[in-house]
C-alpha cells in the first residue's frame, strides 16, 4: 500500500479504533474492583464477569491493531503536512508506540487476572488486580507524547486546521493533571477519528479525470494519414 493510499485510510482506521473502544469499555466491560479491593471480592467479580472481560480484551486487541496502522499513517501525514518540522511526526509515532505497548500490557495483566480468578488463585488475583490499576500510567505517557507532538506539528505551520492542534496540546496538558487525565483518554478515539478524516480531505491526492472536450481536442491534433 502506497503512502497516498494509507493517508486515505486514516479516517476509517480511526473509526475502527473508536468502535472497538466503545464496545470494550462501554458495552462489554463492567466497573471493576478498586485498587485496594479484598482479594475475595476480586475473585467473585471476575468469576461472574470473566467472559465479558475476556471479550473486552480481545476487542481492545483488534482496536490496537487498527491503531498501530493509524499511527504509522499519521507519521507520514504529519511529515508531509509540515516538512520543516518533520521530526514531530517521528515524536508522535514514538508516543503512539508507547500508548499501544502500554495498552497491550494492560490486556495481558487483565487476562491473567481473569484466569487467576477463574482458577481460584485468590492471592494472585488480588495482586494482579493491584497491578492492573497501576499499568495505565504508560498509556497516559504515550497519549501525552502522541497528542502533544501532533498538536505542535499542526500549530507549527501545517496545512491542517489549527483547532486540531489546539485540541491536541490541551489533551497533552490534561494527561499531566492526575485523575483528570482520564478525560484525554476518553477524547482520544474521537480526536483521532476526526483528525483522520481531515487529513484524508486535506492531504490525500485527488485524481481529476481529463475533460472530455480536452480529449477531443487532443484527438483532433493527431495527424491523419491520407490515401
Amino acid at each position: 500500500m502506497s503512502n497516498d493510499r494509507m493517508v486515505r485510510w486514516l479516517g476509517p482506521l480511526g473509526i475502527g479504533y473508536l468502535v472497538s473502544a466503545v464496545l470494550a469499555f462501554v458495552v462489554l466491560s463492567r466497573d471493576t474492583p478498586g485498587q485496594n479491593a479484598p482479594a475475595a471480592q476480586v475473585v467473585a467479580f471476575y468469576r461472574d464477569h470473566g467472559t465479558r472481560e475476556t471479550a473486552a480484551v480481545w476487542v481492545v486487541g483488534i482496536g490496537l491493531a487498527l491503531l498501530t496502522f493509524y499511527i504509522c499513517g499519521l507519521r507520514t501525514a504529519l511529515r508531509r503536512a509540515n516538512p520543516e518540522h518533520s521530526w514531530m511526526g517521528d515524536a508522535a509515532f514514538a508516543g503512539g508506540v508507547i500508548y499501544v505497548t502500554g495498552f497491550a500490557v494492560i490486556g495481558i495483566t487483565h487476562y491473567a487476572l481473569v484466569l487467576a480468578a477463574h482458577n481460584g488463585r485468590v492471592t494472585l488475583a488480588g495482586d494482579l488486580n493491584f497491578i492492573d490499576q497501576i499499568v495505565p500510567l504508560p498509556v497516559l505517557l504515550g497519549l501525552g507524547i502522541l497528542s502533544l507532538a501532533t498538536g505542535v506539528a499542526i500549530l507549527a505551520g501545517s496545512v491542517l486546521p489549527k483547532w486540531l492542534g489546539v485540541v491536541g496540546v490541551l489533551m497533552a496538558a490534561t494527561t499531566l493533571a492526575g485523575p483528570v487525565g482520564f478525560i484525554a483518554f476518553l477524547v482520544m478515539p474521537f480526536y483521532i477519528s476526526v483528525l483522520g478524516f481531515v487529513i484524508q480531505a486535506k492531504l490525500a491526492p485527488h485524481e481529476h479525470p481529463e475533460p472530455e472536450a480536452g480529449r477531443h481536442r487532443i484527438r483532433n491534433l493527431v495527424p491523419r494519414s491520407h490515401h
